[in-house]
């Protein structure tokens, strides 16, 4: 994984990479079938990737697991969504592409770099051996 997209926990990490390159394999499809094939695995990847990811915040007492699970949501319901537009007769494989970058652009991308990146303290401090993987919070006398 391109080390800006690491949040040190290597199943997360994982998981992210294996989304990556499924986003990777639907941009080089070559035919509507081909890029419908690669969705489906994303979402099967994101599906998997959003139950480890929120044990992980249940586990270590991350603060915002409630929002974190609506954005998960959000992101599951718009992917369902654009994978139902072939299905709809709405466009052929480029504009399927392109709803599929739209997407990936918003929320993919900007959730691992904007969102998932808040749990990388939560990792070190998990490795580290901290109290429920909470990060160390400064004492206040």
């Amino acid at each position: 994984m391109a080390a800006s997209y690491s949040i040190g926990h290597p199943i997360l990490d994982d998981d992210h990479d294996r989304m990556i390159a499924a986003w990777r394999e639907l941009e080089a499809s070559r035919t509507l079938e081909a890029a419908k094939a690669a969705a489906s695995r994303l979402m099967a990847e994101a599906s998997g990737h959003f139950d480890r990811e929120e044990q992980f915040m249940v586990q270590c007492g991350y603060p915002d697991l409630a929002r974190h699970k609506r954005l998960h949501a959000e992101m599951g319901a718009a992917l369902r969504h654009v994978l139902l537009l072939p299905l709809l007769g709405k466009g052929g494989h480029e504009e399927f592409i392109l709803a599929m970058r739209s997407l990936m652009d918003k929320w993919v991308m900007a959730h691992i770099l904007g969102e998932d990146s808040k749990l990388a303290p939560y990792v070190r401090a998990s490795r580290a051996g901290g109290s429920l993987g909470r990060p160390a919070v400064a004492s206040r006398r």
